[in-house]
Order: C-alpha cells, then structure tokens, then sequence
C-alpha cells in the first residue's frame, strides 16, 4: 500500500509540474539584490506584462505570453509605448527543461535584428538570500545587428523562477525574496 501512495504522489508531481513549471499571474514577483523587482502588474491583451522596477517605480515592461510551445516575449513597453517583437522571441521552451536542450530565433525590434540563443548547461545547487535551490543554468546570448551582445546565465528554478543572473566576469545577482500576490 506504502508503495502505492509513493507512487501517486510522484505522478501527481509529474503531472503539476506543467502547469506550474513557469510561475506567472498578476501580483507574483521577485525582487532581487541589485535592488530591481520584477512583478507581473497586469494583463494586457492577453499578455502579462512583467515590470521591471528600479526603487519601486517601473522602468519599462517586457509583455509575455504563455503557451503549450513554451513562454515567448512579444513586446516591450517603455514609457507606455508598446513595441512589438517581430516574430516574438521564445524565452523558454516547452516544459520540462532537458540538460542540452537549446532554442533560440531572430527577430526584428524597432527596426533592428536581435538573435537569442539560449541553452540549458548544468543543473546546480545554489544558494541565495530567498533560500536554497537546485536550479537548471541557462546560458543565454543575446546579438544585435549593430554589433552588441551580452551573455548571461540565469538560474531558474521550476515553480520559482530566477533565483540567481551571473555575468561572464563573476557578477550575481540574487533573489532575495518572492512576491506573492
């Protein structure tokens, strides 16, 4: 019987996990040690818009929406004008994550192109001020046409989020508490 119960809620687990693998709703945020809050302020055609604030005042917003086919990033909005991804770029995939997985694209903002390439590395115990997590390291590159890149591994954590952004130089930056709604 013991078996059977074990067994029940590990597939109850399994069958959660997609639904809650990428945390989202209006109210839920991070706030992180650099002193930035992310925190989904609204819906907005049927996007949430995650607002990214510097001392609690938004600086602009990133509009995402999710899907069966992953969660992809359809706009920006700075200083309430929206500007639109075109196609959008996908942020992550499908869930679940496999070690190797990678996925990416080019899209076009404002007028220039942008190349996202995004790979899952590692799984890897960290620990941050919000707690202690085994996290899959996303190693992400981002291109311009006009010549700029930046590449960044971010820590994310299933039903949590990014826990922990690290620079090629060394830097972090860490979750130091979740927002809930």
């Amino acid at each position: 019987m013991r078996r059977w119960v074990v067994w029940g809620l590990l597939l109850g687990l399994v069958l959660a996990q997609p639904g809650d693998f990428y945390p989202r709703g209006v109210g839920l945020g991070w706030a992180y040690s650099s002193g930035e809050v992310q925190i989904f302020a609204r819906e907005q055609a049927g996007m949430l818009v995650l607002e990214h604030r510097f001392p609690g005042k938004p600086v602009y917003g990133e509009l995402l929406r999710y899907s069966p086919q992953g969660v992809f990033l359809e706009g920006t909005v700075f200083n309430g004008q929206v500007q639109r991804y075109q196609p959008a770029l996908m942020l992550y995939p499908p869930a679940p994550m496999v070690l190797g997985q990678e996925w990416g694209g080019r899209s076009t903002l404002s007028g220039s192109t942008i190349a996202l390439l995004s790979r899952v590395e590692r799984i890897e115990g960290v620990s941050v001020p919000a707690g202690r997590y085994n996290a899959y390291v996303i190693r992400t590159s981002l291109v311009t046409e006009a010549g700029g890149s930046v590449v960044v591994e971010s820590y994310f954590v299933p039903g949590v989020g990014i826990v922990r952004y690290a620079s090629p130089d060394g830097g972090t930056i860490d979750l130091v508490r979740i927002l809930r709604p």
